[in-house]
């Protein structure tokens, strides 16, 4: 037993000099490994006393490869001051590049590289940088000012046409030549010419349009797909496989190929792109599926449209009951106690809302008003922005309630995919936000 106890003890004597001969050993590795880095570190400051930048970066760039210290970061940023001080512009945004990469970068350079793409035009290159800037430095305000300052660009399509009427999934704008409707792209070409007594906006691949005074589901190029063999009086909506429609001065149901789901039986009825629709019996609106099935009973006073005609829009819609205007989900349950004297349709962002005094702001869903009411009028907001009319002229606002467009125009609709119908004169122009899909 003894002696077990004493080979135990050489046995523990023995590990603890290893150890302590090991540790002594990485003391010296490591002092070793400090001493030459501040060497080299010690050289390139004496370069960079004589300005010989050229040959400091290197010495900068050798300390930091070949040894590993917690002095590696502040080398880095020196080889970056250095960079600016030798005007090697180039290298310097570089290096700030690879240091966002790297998630390296610290404020000041995400606010300079985008800065410096502002300056050169590149604002898509800007926009980007900003966004991963904002989004590692929540608080960056100055890189917020920026990003707010160029996002909203827009390049303006002319037409010769008087009125078009909202796109909704492809693209397509229904237009109206005086006589007939036809569509046209988002730069306002034609590619449907003006045949149609009636032109409903494409919904996925489809239109429904009144041809020769019967409703027809047309493609893109034209080609009929199906046609009304019920005698529709009017064709309201359309939104995916479904349309509403009336007949006999009822509301119903539809299939997009004219087969009947519900049959005219409402007195009013709005679909929208979710599928759901809500129909109206007896003065009061409630909720269904696309086959009728009632979500909700009929509790609502009036349903809100956006200007698709549709009061869907990223699961929300605006309804109204005896206390005002207000927001529900799909299963018709409100968002929250706030009600409105008035209020616009979804778009898929803030929603416009006015005070008894007909002053429009919008909220956000959780704020009663995230911007005042200070508007004539208003749409939702869609693109991040929301079309508004101040002093007699309508242009653009964003969520900071300030004008990303100005209001110079006699009428302005909420801009969808980033293009907006608007008018000047008599003609309906197309707003495209340039960098819409950077946003």
């Amino acid at each position: 037993m003894v002696k077990r106890k004493k080979r135990l003890l050489v046995f523990l004597t023995v590990v603890v000099l290893i150890l302590s001969w090991l540790f002594a050993a990485a003391v010296v590795v490591m002092n070793d490994v400090h001493r030459n880095q501040n060497l080299m570190l010690n050289q390139a400051k004496a370069f960079l006393e004589d300005k010989l930048y050229m040959r400091a970066i290197p010495k900068y760039q050798e300390a930091a490869d070949n040894y590993k210290t917690e002095n590696n970061a502040q080398i880095e940023k020196k080889i970056l001051v250095t960079y600016k001080e030798a005007g090697k512009i180039e290298e310097y945004y570089n290096l700030i590049e690879d240091r966002i990469d790297e998630k390296k970068a610290e404020s000041g350079e995400y606010m300079e590289l985008a800065r410096y793409y502002t300056d050169a035009g590149d604002i898509k290159s800007a926009i980007g940088v900003l966004k991963s800037g904002i989004s590692a430095y929540a608080d960056a305000e100055d890189m917020k000012t920026l990003y707010e300052q160029i996002r909203y660009e827009i390049k303006t399509a002319e037409s010769n046409i008087g009125e078009m009427k909202q796109p909704q999934s492809n693209g397509y704008v229904p237009y109206f030549d005086g006589e007939k409707w036809g569509y046209t792209d988002a730069k306002a070409k034609l590619v449907l010419a003006a045949q149609y007594e009636e032109a409903l906006a494409f919904s996925g691949t489809y239109a429904v349009v009144k041809l020769n005074g019967i409703y027809t589901l047309i493609d893109g190029i034209g080609d009929w797909y199906a046609i009304d063999k019920i005698g529709l009086d009017a064709v309201t909506g359309h939104a995916g496989a479904r349309i509403t429609a009336k007949k006999d001065g009822k509301a119903g149901i539809y299939s997009n190929t004219f087969v009947e789901i519900t049959g005219a039986v409402y007195e009013d009825a709005v679909i929208s792109a979710n599928g759901l629709c809500f129909v109206k019996q007896q003065g009061k609106w409630g909720l269904a599926d696309e086959n009728g099935e009632m979500i909700t009973d009929f509790i609502y006073d009036d349903v809100a449209k956006n200007s698709h005609g549709e009061a869907f829009a990223s699961g929300y819609a605006v309804v109204k009951d005896s206390a005002g205007y207000f927001v529900v989900n799909e299963k018709g349950e409100a968002l929250n106690e706030f009600r409105y004297a008035d209020a616009k349709g979804m778009e898929g962002s803030w929603i416009a809302v006015a005070d008894k005094n007909g002053k429009w702001g919008f909220t956000d869903g959780v704020q009663e008003t995230a911007i005042p009411f200070s508007y004539q009028e208003a749409y939702s907001m869609s693109c991040d922005v929301a079309s508004v009319k101040y002093a007699g002229k309508w242009g653009y606002i964003s969520k900071k309630n300030e004008f990303a467009i100005e209001p110079e125009y006699e009428q302005a609709m909420p801009f969808f995919n980033g293009n907006a119908i608007v008018k000047k004169t008599d003609l309906c122009e197309i707003l495209t936000l340039q960098y819409y899909s950077y946003f």
